[in-house]
């Protein structure tokens, strides 16, 4: 879900024009409720930039910098001991041992893979943007 909100967000939103939530959620079909906690942890990352208001939402400040890579990893908790030694989560402890090489793998593909790019794959495919309106169908 973040990765799919941070594209869109990437994708649809700018400073002068956040997309908001409401946004994010008619689209993927999701629940508010479920979304907003992934939109707060994105925001206090610094992956997306929350603004307040009648006219507020998100947007993505640095695409070029932003990866995926990145989204994956702020949500990945770790807990420091009294000693200042961080360790993973036991849930994260678990999956990483189980998973490692392939989630290893993975992580390095989407170290190169940016919003901007994606968003410019979408852009090559005609997806519109939420300002634009869809292409017209002549079809009777």
């Amino acid at each position: 879900m973040a990765m799919r909100a941070a594209y869109y967000i990437a994708y649809n939103g700018r400073q002068d024009r956040p997309v908001t939530s409401a946004d994010i959620v008619e689209h993927y079909d999701l629940k508010e409720r479920a979304l907003e906690p992934v939109l707060q942890r994105l925001s206090s990352e610094g992956i997306i930039v929350s603004i307040k208001g009648p006219k507020g939402g998100y947007f993505v400040p640095d695409p070029v910098n932003t990866t995926l890579k990145d989204i994956v990893e702020c949500f990945f908790e770790t807990a420091i001991d009294g000693e200042g030694h961080e360790h993973p989560d036991a849930f994260d402890r678990i999956l990483f041992e189980q998973v490692e090489a392939g989630f290893e793998k993975w992580l390095g593909i989407q170290s190169a893979t940016s919003l901007q790019y994606l968003c410019n794959e979408a852009r090559k495919r005609h997806i519109p943007t939420i300002e634009s309106p869809p292409p017209l169908d002549f079809v009777v």
